[in-house]
């Protein structure tokens, strides 16, 4: 995964960031036919941001008809329709109501957080790995400032803040694999200047 040599001269692989190496559900592209694998690529955006937002609504105890409406809002979206064919765009924003919803169940849960701590560094690794990182960006600020705002009235935000911030140095050390590479690409690039 180091080269492509499909593209004109040849060009790094792994180091760009928007090939989406490292994203295990890119392992989907292997089936064959290639037009069947990609289309269930594409479809899987919609189906796994709908499941992500049903969750993550169901989670405040809303009416059904409120959590099928925002769900199905949320998967048709102007920004999901416009990028629906890109692919790594949508693979990279699908993890945001299941970073939101890892962030709620850690905070609030009365029981372990382990499964919801998983969750939260699978969900912001994936979104990472997906390959886009404009997107990415957005969607670790927001995830931040979600994050202060959930703990700023809680009771014990000391306590679950000893737990988000060894969760995001891991992820910060689980995605270096990309970020290492992609980073010396960037700096190779014309478009350092």
């Amino acid at each position: 995964p180091l080269w492509n040599p499909y593209e004109m001269a040849g060009k790094p692989l792994l180091a760009n960031f928007q090939s989406g190496v490292f994203y295990p559900i890119n392992l989907i592209l292997f089936l064959k036919p290639f037009y069947f694998s990609w289309s269930v690529f594409i479809l899987l955006q919609q189906l796994l941001a709908g499941l992500f937002l049903y969750l993550y609504l169901k989670n405040f105890n809303l009416d059904k008809r409120a959590v099928f409406l925002g769900t199905i809002a949320f998967c048709f979206s102007g920004f999901f329709i416009s990028w629906l064919e890109w692919g790594n765009i949508l693979h990279t924003a699908l993890w945001l109501p299941l970073i939101l919803l890892s962030i709620d169940k850690i905070i609030f849960s009365k029981q372990s957080p382990k499964f919801w701590v998983a969750a939260f560094i699978l969900s912001f690794s994936f979104s990472f790995f997906a390959g886009h990182l404009q997107t990415f960006f957005y969607i670790f600020i927001f995830s931040l400032l979600y994050l202060c705002v959930r703990l700023f009235n809680f009771e014990e935000k000391y306590k679950k803040l000893l737990i988000f911030i060894p969760s995001l140095f891991l992820i910060f050390v689980i995605t270096l694999i990309q970020l290492i590479p992609t980073l010396q690409f960037i700096s190779l690039s014309a478009r350092n200047i």
